[in-house]
């Protein structure tokens, strides 16, 4: 007969405890209901917590799909040497904690590289959750002012890719952070969109497609002052919609734009409608860096690509263009028939 080798392990009533094995949990069994023990939406990653403020030795016994068996014993420690380690053998490989400050007169948001899957925070004074149907942004913040009976509690999101991230939360009223990128720092993290198809590369690839077709529409835009601002197509993708702008300047002052924006007028009066979900809002903008100024002599192509739409039939789109600290103002209409002849982008 040979006994378990077994691990000790430390665990805490305000923080989670994420062990990482090599294979799927498929059995826990916990020594006392005391202890709770949860498999996260990755099934060889668990999380353990004690119930009580203290507890007595205890001890956990973890069977993994490829037959090993782990036994650990539990030791109370309001703060564990660490909240998220990689299990090999008897072996514990702690996975370092990021520091984060949390307020409850600001809301933080965590950006990750791929989709969140399983999130939790240590205490209920946290709380987290997915930004409105952006799966890699993670909004929290503390819901009052100070942590009671302890200084740091832990916040712990597990990404598609199998990726453990803890973090260590210490409160704060103005953090000094409260925007964080969890990338390398050499390019900027992009939303992924839940009620998206496509993700940020096929946008790039499609804007660049769209352009490299040219305009595919004729007598579609305005032109004031020797500026020419014109829809050349508009295309969809699966739920994806695409308007492809272009701005040419044959002035002699450069055009500067401050901001292009859509909406929604009735046929009839031309006017806005005066609930909000007439303005259409675009949830990426293709374009070249510098495009913000035309110079003399030149054009620029921007595509906004929008959840796919449709407008009734006595109702129009409107597109307006305006110059920053200029008059230059232009603006144009595209009916419903335009967007039901969108052209499909393959």
């Amino acid at each position: 007969m040979m006994d378990v080798k077994s691990t000790s392990l430390e665990i805490s009533d305000i923080k989670w405890v994420y062990l990482q094995f090599s294979s799927d949990v498929k059995y826990a069994d916990m020594g006392t209901e005391d202890i709770q023990v949860e498999i996260t939406k990755i099934p060889s990653i668990i999380r353990i917590k004690s119930q009580v403020a203290v507890f007595e030795k205890t001890s956990i016994t973890i069977i993994t799909l490829d037959g090993i068996v782990h036994t650990f014993d539990l030791h109370y420690h309001q703060n564990p040497s660490f909240i998220a380690c990689q299990v090999n053998g008897n072996e514990l490989t702690a996975i370092n904690p990021y520091p984060i400050e949390l307020s409850h007169r600001q809301t933080s948001h965590i950006i990750f590289p791929t989709k969140v899957l399983d999130i939790q925070s240590g205490n209920e004074n946290v709380i987290a959750d997915y930004a409105e149907e952006i799966d890699n942004i993670i909004k929290c913040k503390s819901i009052s002012e100070g942590f009671i009976s302890f200084d740091e509690t832990s916040l712990t999101i597990i990404t598609e890719d199998k990726i453990i991230y803890p973090f260590l939360v210490t409160y704060k009223i103005d953090p000094e952070l409260v925007n964080i990128q969890m990338t390398d720092g050499s390019h900027q993290q992009n939303a992924i969109f839940s009620y998206l198809s496509i993700n940020e590369p096929q946008i790039q690839n499609f804007g660049k497609q769209i352009i490299e077709k040219g305009s595919v529409i004729k007598n579609i835009g305005s032109i004031s002052d020797k500026i020419f601002f014109s829809l050349y197509g508009i295309y969809v993708k699966n739920d994806v919609m695409m308007l492809y702008l272009n701005i040419e300047n044959n002035s002699k002052i450069d055009y500067e734009i401050d901001f292009i924006k859509c909406y929604v007028t009735n046929k009839k009066t031309n006017r806005k409608q005066s609930y909000q979900a007439d303005e259409k809002e675009p949830l990426f903008t293709y374009s070249q860096p510098d495009c913000k100024i035309i110079p003399i002599n030149n054009k620029e192509a921007i595509i906004f690509f929008y959840k796919k739409f449709t407008i009734p039939n006595k109702h129009n789109l409107r597109i307006e263009l305006f110059e920053k600290n200029g008059g230059r103002h232009l603006k144009f209409t595209v009916s419903h028939k335009n967007l039901l002849q969108a052209k499909h982008l393959e």
